[in-house]
Order: structure tokens, then sequence, then C-alpha cells
């Protein structure tokens, strides 16, 4: 016993003396013994394991998963030179009536795959703590669940292995092991590439000037997202589209000019345009862009890494982006602001109400004095939340800025006393109702100010820390503000400053419930024909067809609703339209195309060599025992790359085909049941390139055999339009199709969104189909153009270019309107 103590001590003695050697954090891959114990007692008293089916999006760094190591992927790196390992956790449980225990996909980065990678084996069991919990985005093909695991050296992650006993003498008899040289490994040296040394298809690092930003806001489905373009001293730029389910794990920017770190971000082509998404494993550091302010990093990471490099690189970025004026916003105070003006206003908060369920009032103010007339907006007294004295102290010197829609949630989760910034409001002078009553002989306008639905221009509300330089700057405006102002205040009663502490009169109860509102010009812009006069509704329905006019008015509907509905296939050739096949659908035909392929092709299906394939075959682990045939197509570039290679696959599920398409530039799905290899019938894709799914007519294509290819093997090229062709296969396009009910007030009609529906929204149909911050985008837009659950006085005017023309239907003659030479109005940022 005395001998096992003092085992035991030493080894916590030499473990505490490295952790100190290090810096002062747990060391990131440790052994636990089966001698020492069960894993609960090993553990420190505070840590409580959780259970897969628990997890949640928030981090917390008091829990544990434990699980057993189902399989083991390749190590990967990135083009930063750092490593990214997977495996899948299997739940460890004790419950023997649990027969398919939850399964979860595990991604380990940085150093912690030095110590992992060899290491690990199929079959461990082992401990995860202080991981990062994000969204599965294979969840839907892989059937795991549908959040993911990420542990880094910067979250101060950490996996326990449980050895066995067997094991415990090995690993101890093998001073080299990994577990040993876990000791001797430093800090991770991280790679951070010039914003203009950007490459499409790689996971890199950044540092940048934040340049644009939209505070984060909920997308089309459960997730924040944040849009951020970043810009460096190598003239180069970035748009970075960013999401996670939890708004507070996204980048703490506060204002254009700030220092942004970013790792682990997937860069992709979008619009002929480098866009960067979070890949797996992706964190943020923000750093204020004030030339002298604390060097500390605004995060939610309670442990990362910030060397004397990172160090230099911030005051770097910071002394170029103060330099350089084109990258600050310049700021607006009350005192400076003008009529029909946008601009950025940080301020304090001092109350709020809510108007209505669309509009939240705020009371702010800035330290300085708004030299126009202004409105105040009539609220019930009760509801106003907010210290009655501030209110009436500050009455000279705050403004009501109504909040609206989508922003109204943010305004609600606002506490009195914020610092905040208030991103593009709307400066509006307006003249008085004419049912209220005046002093003076003439009506005098009134400036009021609104924060108005939708994201555009950055348009949003963001919290700013006590630490912010622009905090500390308001706040010696603030102070003197409220002493220089004290005598005119001191003969103001609360009554004289809060005209809702009496009972509004009829008209201004009218004007509390309904708030007016006030949008900007037009939601949509010409790209031709603006010399052409506006011309009504209702004239455009008395006209005679084919017409070409010059409209204005508001989308008061639009079909489809479910915006993925929109998306067609277009045969230019017949000019049929399809739906493009469900996943059910291409599962079930694979299924059944296996089931009878296999009955006709017989004994001696063709699995053999040929002289333009090579050919591996492997059974699936299924029920069916399925037999999975590969063809790689031969080509000197498949040798040096083989991810631009192209192979044929047969035998294949849906889930399968998914993966495959990932790992291989091109994918053919075939049939075997004649000896030789043919296509599958058109009702699936016939060819898969870049994960894009690419579909032929059944009525106008003549489908080849596959063999046909076989002289492009030697000549090229392998691209989309010549495989189509030698295969005998009419592509069919991905065409949106949409129809929109436009209103004036004179009349109303049905126009559709057809050919030029994607130079309408800036969007690709068959990027839309693959792509989820376009297809985020799109709602985006369609949520801005007819916003939801708002009357048709909230819609924002829509100025568009129809034509009219005729359509036979049957013996009779049906008038149609399409739109075109129209694009969504959006800044460049957007």
């Amino acid at each position: 016993v005395i001998a096992k103590f003092v085992g035991t001590l030493a080894w916590w003695f030499i473990l505490l003396f490295k952790v100190a050697e290090v810096g002062g954090s747990v060391m990131p891959f440790q052994q636990l013994q089966e001698a020492d114990g069960s894993i609960e007692a090993q553990l420190p008293s505070h840590m409580q394991r959780i259970e897969f089916e628990k997890l949640q999006l928030s981090p917390s760094s008091n829990q544990y998963v434990e699980g057993t190591i189902l399989a083991k992927y390749p190590t990967h790196e990135f083009g930063t030179g750092e490593k990214v390992f997977k495996m899948v956790l299997e739940e460890s449980t004790t419950q023997q009536s649990v027969s398919n225990p939850e399964t979860i996909n595990t991604f380990i980065f940085g150093k912690l795959v030095n110590d992992c990678e060899h290491a690990l084996k199929q079959g461990d069991r082992v401990v995860l703590t202080k991981f990062q919990v994000s969204t599965s985005p294979s969840a839907r093909k892989d059937g795991r669940h549908v959040l993911q695991l990420e542990l880094s050296e910067e979250t101060g992650a950490t996996v326990f292995v449980y050895a066995k006993s067997v094991k415990e003498s090995a690993a101890s008899s093998n001073v080299n092991s990994p577990i040993n040289q876990r000791l001797k490994i430093g800090t991770q040296d991280y790679t951070y590439v010039p914003l203009n040394q950007i490459k499409d298809g790689v996971t890199v690092n950044v540092y940048g000037v934040v340049k644009f930003f939209k505070p984060p806001y909920r997308s089309k489905g459960t997730d924040f997202s944040s849009t951020v373009t970043i810009v460096d001293a190598s003239n180069g730029r970035l748009n970075c589209v960013l999401f996670n389910g939890n708004a507070d794990l996204l980048p703490k920017i506060c204002k254009v000019g700030d220092v942004v770190r970013f790792h682990r971000i997937k860069i992709q082509e979008f619009n002929n345009e480098l866009q960067a998404i979070n890949a797996a494993g992706f964190s943020a550091l923000t750093f204020d862009g004030t030339l002298g302010a604390p060097m500390k990093p605004r995060t939610n990471s309670k442990s990362y890494q910030f060397t004397a490099n990172d160090q230099r690189t911030v005051e770097e970025l910071r002394r170029w982006a103060n330099a350089t004026i084109s990258i600050h916003k310049p700021t607006v105070k009350l005192s400076e602001v003008k009529p029909a003006e946008y601009f950025d206003l940080t301020c304090q908060l001092i109350a709020k109400a809510v108007v209505d369920r669309s509009a939240v009032l705020l009371k702010v103010w800035d330290g300085t004095k708004c030299p126009h007339t202004l409105r105040q907006v009539p609220v019930d007294m009760n509801t106003l939340e907010g210290d009655p004295a501030d209110i009436h102290r500050l009455c000279k010197l705050t403004v009501d800025v109504l909040i609206y829609d989508n922003h109204v949630g943010a305004a609600h989760s606002l506490k009195v006393g914020t610092y905040l910034t208030i991103h593009n409001i709307h400066a509006k002078l307006a003249t008085l109702n004419a049912e209220k009553p005046s002093t003076s002989l003439e009506t005098v306008p009134e400036m009021e100010f609104h924060l108005h639905g939708g994201t555009s221009y950055g348009r949003g509300i963001t919290v700013l820390p006590e630490e912010c330089s622009d905090v500390q700057q308001l706040k010696q405006t603030l102070e003197p503000a409220i002493s220089e102002d004290q005598d005119s205040l001191g003969d103001l009663t609360l009554l004289e400053t809060l005209n809702t502490s009496r009972r509004p009169s009829a008209p201004e109860r009218a004007t509390a419930t309904r708030v007016e509102r006030c949008h900007q010009e037009s939601a949509t812009v010409l790209t031709a024909h603006q010399h052409i006069r506006t011309t009504s509704l209702r004239d455009v329905l008395d006209q005679t067809p084919p017409q070409k006019y010059r409209i204005r008015a508001k989308l008061a509907n639009y079909e489809p609703k479910a915006l993925h509905e929109s998306v067609k296939l277009y045969c230019p050739k017949c000019h049929s339209l399809q739906e493009i096949p469900s996943d059910d659908h291409v599962d079930s035909f694979l299924q059944d195309a296996y089931t009878s392929g296999s009955a006709a092709a017989g004994p001696d299906p063709p699995t053999h060599d040929a002289p333009w394939y090579q050919t591996t075959t492997w059974e699936a682990e299924d029920q069916r025992r399925r037999q999975i045939t590969v063809h790689f197509v031969k080509s000197d570039e498949a040798q040096s790359t083989p991810e631009r290679s192209t192979i044929l696959v047969e035998g294949v599920s849906l889930n399968e085909l998914y993966r495959l398409s990932k790992r291989f530039a091109m994918l053919i799905p075939i049939t075997s049941r004649t000896k030789c290899l043919t296509l599958n019938d058109l009702s699936i894709p016939f060819l898969i390139q870049d994960r894009k799914w690419h579909y032929g007519c059944k009525h106008c294509s003549h489908p080849q055999p596959v063999n046909a290819l076989q002289p492009l093997s030697q000549t090229g090229p392998w691209d989309l339009s010549v495989i189509a062709k030698v295969l005998g296969v009419q592509l069919l396009r991905h065409v949106f199709v949409m129809r929109f009910t436009l209103d004036d007030g004179s009349g109303s009609l049905d126009a559709f969104l057809w050919d030029k529906v994607e130079q309408f929204f800036g969007i690709s149909a068959a990027d839309v189909v693959i792509d989820e911050a376009l297809q985020d985008k799109l709602t985006r837009i369609m949520d801005t153009l007819c916003p939801p659950r708002t009357s048709d006085d909230d819609c924002p005017w829509l100025e568009c270019c129809i034509k009219s023309y005729y359509v036979s239907d049957g013996s009779e003659q049906k008038t149609h309107y399409q739109i075109f030479d129209t694009v969504v109005a959006e800044a460049e940022d957007v």
C-alpha cells in the first residue's frame, strides 16, 4: 500500500511539474489505468458525465463524454500545415437493453492530433473534456448524432484513454510512445495566409481588419448567422459567412476597424468570388482596432493560444488600418444628424417599451443634443422600463428610436443602462399629424429615428463591452453633458417630460398602436429602360399584349412559399419542366436497381479491368451483402491527384453516393445488367460533378453504352457537356420558377420570374441546391421583399420591368406577365 501511495505521489509530482512547464494547463492527452479504479474515481470530482442525447450547442467546461472508438480515419492536413483527424465514438453504456448505442462524429485538431493519431486505437475506451459542440453537416447522410464534438489545444480539451493492465505494461515499457512524448510537445505554430494568397478549396487561418459586418441574426433554420468582410495590408479582401446554433459563439465584433483572427475557415467560390465559411473546429478572436487599446481579445474560448508574434500582428494591423481612411466608417453623433441620413449610433440605453408586436421603442442618448425638433413616441408609462429619475433628468438629450421586425428580439433582450451601437438608423423628417394640436401657426417637421427590418447594410444592434474604446469615449461625453444641461432640466416636472404620463388623446392612441413606418425608396432596381415612364397596374391590365412596362408595386404574395420547391429541372429542347427527384426516390431506385441488376447479371458480372479503367469490388456491410463495384477511369491526372479523378460506380446506396461524390471530382452511377456497362434510368442523376447532381431528359436522350467514354480517357476533355454528348444525354438545366402577386393600389396581377430569375436574385439555381448559405440568402431576400406577418403598408416598394404575352390554353388565349431587367437592390457588402 505504501509503495503504491509513493508511486502515485511521484506520478502526480511529475505531472504537476510538466503542467507548470507548459504554462499551467492540463496535459491534453492522458492515460487512465484500470488498476487505479473506475473512470469516475480518477476524474476531478466536479466533472459530470453527459450522455450523447443531452448534448447541446452551448459549451460546458464541467462535463465529459465517454465512449468507445468505433472507427478511426486517416489524418488530414490543411494547407496551413495544421492537422485534423476524425473518429467515430459509440457511447459507452451499461444498459444491456440498448441494442443500438448512439454514435457521434469527433474531430481533433492541431497539437492534439500528434498525441492521439497513433496512440488511439479502434476499440479504445476514451473520455473527452472541454470539447466544443457544433452542428454535424453529415448527420443526414451518415445517420449519426445531429451534433459533432471538436477538440483542440485552444479550448483546453483533454483526451483520456482508459488502458487495461496489459496495455499499461506495454505502454510503460516504451519510453518513446506518444503518451510519453506528449510531455515534450510545445505550443502549436499556426500559419496565417495573407488574404491576397487565399485559394479555393482550402482551409486556412487568417488575420484581418473588419471592413463590414452584420451582427448575428437568426437564419432560415435554427442557426444564427453573421456576415463579415475583412481586409489586410496585402490589398486582399474576403467575405465570410459564419453560422452557429449559439449566437454567443460567433465572432464578437463591435465595429468596423476591429481586428479578427479566424482559425479554420474553409474557402469556396461563390458568384466568381472567394468566400469563407466556418469549418469544423472554427475559432475566433476579436481585438479592438483602436491604437493603444488593451490587447484583450473578445472570445468565448476559455483557453486559446496568443503568442508574441500574434501581438505583433495585431499591432501592425491596427497601425495599417488607422492609416487607411477607407476602412473606417465615420461615426455620427446626434448633434450631427442630417435628415434622410442612414448612420450608426453609439449610445447608452435609458429606457425601452413595447409598442406593438412588430416594434419596440428605445430611448437612447450619446451626450450630445439633436438640433432638430424630435418626435416623441406616445407609450403607456406603465410599459416603459427604466429609471423615471434618469428619464426625467435626460429628457432633452434622449431620442426615441423605433426598432422593427427581426430586430425586435434583440431589443427585448437589452438591459437598461447597456452601451450599444445601432447600425443603419434612418433619420426621417416627418410632418406633424394634422389631427395632433400644434402650438405653432405653421406645421413644424419632426425628426424620427427608425431601425428597419432586414439585415441589409449591416442593419442591427451590437451590445458593446465596458472595455471597448468606443464605450470609454462615450462615457467621457456623457458625464459633462449631465452637468451642462442640469440647469435647464431643473424646472421640468416628470409630467412635462413624459407626455405618456397622462392618458393619450384618441389620435395619439391610434398612433401608439400602429406606428407610422418609412422604407427605402425601392427594394429592387432596373438594369435598363429607366427612361420609360411608370405605368399603373390598372392601365397595364387594360392593354392588349404584347407590351413592355415599367411599374412600381408591392409584393403581396409569392409562390412557392417553400423556396426549395422553386428550383426545377428544365429541358431546353422539349421545354418540359420537372421536379428534382427527392433523396427517398433516388435511394429507392438504387435499391431496386441493385436487386434487379443482380438477378439479371448472372453469376459472372463484369468486374474485371478494362484498357481505360481499373476495377475494385468489396462487399457492403448490410443484410443484403451488396457488392459495390468502382471503376477508376485511367488518366495521368487521376494518378497524381485522386481528388480530380473520375469513377464509375454500381451497387451503391444513397449515403455511399454522397460520400463518394465528396471524395472524387466526377462520379457516374452505372449498371452492368447485360455484361456491358450502361447508364441507369435517367430518373436519377447520370453524373455528379463537384457535388452538383446533373440529370438528363428521358424524352430527348438516347443513352449510349458507357464504353463510348473510352476515347475521352486518352484525348479528353472530361467536362459535363462533352460527356453528356458522348453518352447521348440531353442535359436538364436547374432553373427558378416563381410567381409574384404585385399590387400598386390601382390593381393587382401575377407576374412570373422565369428565365431572368438568376439575374434578379444574383444566385445560381444549380448552386442554391447544394449551398446552405445561398439558401439562407434567398430566404432573407424574400423576407425583405415580402416581410412575413406584416400589413401591406409595411411592405417595400418594388420597381420592375414586366412584359405581357399570350399563352394558348386550348381554344382560349390567356394573358401572362413576366418580370425582366430587374435585380434586387443590395449594397456591395450585403
